[in-house]
């Protein structure tokens, strides 16, 4: 069905409606930005789609009718609601306010997105948040998340996606394991070992070490999505596992988990953040991810606007 007598009718119900406002055709004009004649066509055109007459005209003054009366209670309210939304999606696009639904993954904490949360509130407080923590994808094109971070390649191309920075990723295994089984001294030989599995990061069945690596790798006793149960299983001494650094660094250092291949492995995981297309010039959602860029991403790489193709509103 063709829309566009309704909404010609929209546009001449607030004509009609500035005209009774301001007591004439000419002062219409001039509230509307519009030509006196302009505003007169919309007034006819509202008038012959109706079927009644809405005004009585003279040479000076400007009348309603009975219809016109009843039309202008009716036109006076949608005025009325078009300045609100008008004033509200300004706001929405100028000052960062109001809630702002953020997914991210359980181990952000080791990211100090828990330190790097209270101080964006503290910089804008006038955003309400809220964070759910889920490792799974956060569902952003039907609206129960307007950000979400993502560890890996962004895995929907309807979304916008910005980079924040890249996490080496490291081959490992508990001491009591690798004393059992020995260390793999090559990267074939980890088809000999037992392998726990993180589904997030990787392809079930291979590990991507470099960029010109890529490994074949045997099901162990767990496959899990979650890298924190990976860790945990490889702190148990059930395998090899492949995770990123800041993930298992203090293990690593507490000599709690031991690098294995360590000159091979140069694989990198991106932590993105990912928002519906077009959401970047609210300003809540331009805020969150320009403080976030800022806080956690190399200072080298271009700022969010550049990477997103979008200008600042």
């Amino acid at each position: 069905m063709d829309e566009k007598p309704e909404i010609n009718n929209v546009i001449a119900m607030m004509s009609f409606a500035a005209v009774v406002s301001t007591g004439g055709f000419s002062s219409a004009a001039t509230a509307l930005g519009y030509s006196k004649a302009a505003v007169s066509r919309q007034i006819a055109r509202l008038e012959a789609s109706l079927g009644v007459k809405l005004l009585d005209r003279t040479t000076r003054t400007v009348s309603l009718t009975s219809a016109g009366r009843e039309m202008y209670v009716r036109c006076s309210r949608i005025v009325d609601e078009v300045n609100e939304a008008n004033t509200i999606v300004t706001g929405m696009t100028s000052r960062p306010r109001g809630e702002l639904k953020v997914n991210a993954p359980v181990v952000s904490s080791l990211f100090d997105l828990t330190k790097i949360i209270p101080r964006f509130l503290q910089t804008y407080p006038d955003v309400r948040l809220f964070v759910n923590l889920s490792d799974s994808r956060a569902d952003l094109l039907k609206g129960r998340f307007d950000v979400a971070f993502w560890m890996g390649e962004p895995y929907d191309s309807s979304l916008d996606a910005v980079r924040l920075r890249n996490y080496p990723m490291v081959l490992v295994g508990a001491s009591s394991y690798l004393a059992e089984k020995g260390h793999p001294t090559v990267a074939s030989e980890l088809k000999d070992h037992t392998c726990i599995l993180e589904t997030h990061l990787s392809r079930v069945g291979e590990w991507k070490l470099s960029g010109d690596v890529t490994v074949a790798v045997n099901r162990g006793p767990l496959t899990s999505n979650s890298v924190r149960i990976a860790r945990e299983a490889t702190l148990a001494g059930l395998g090899i596992s492949y995770l990123p650094l800041f993930l298992v660094e203090e293990d690593i250092a507490a000599n709690r988990l031991q690098v294995v291949l360590p000159d091979l492995v140069t694989e990198q995981i991106p932590l993105y953040l990912m928002f519906p297309k077009g959401n970047y010039a609210l300003a809540k959602v331009r805020a969150f991810v320009d403080f976030l860029t800022k806080e956690i991403h190399d200072e080298k790489e271009p700022s969010a606007q550049k990477r997103i193709g979008l200008a600042a509103v």
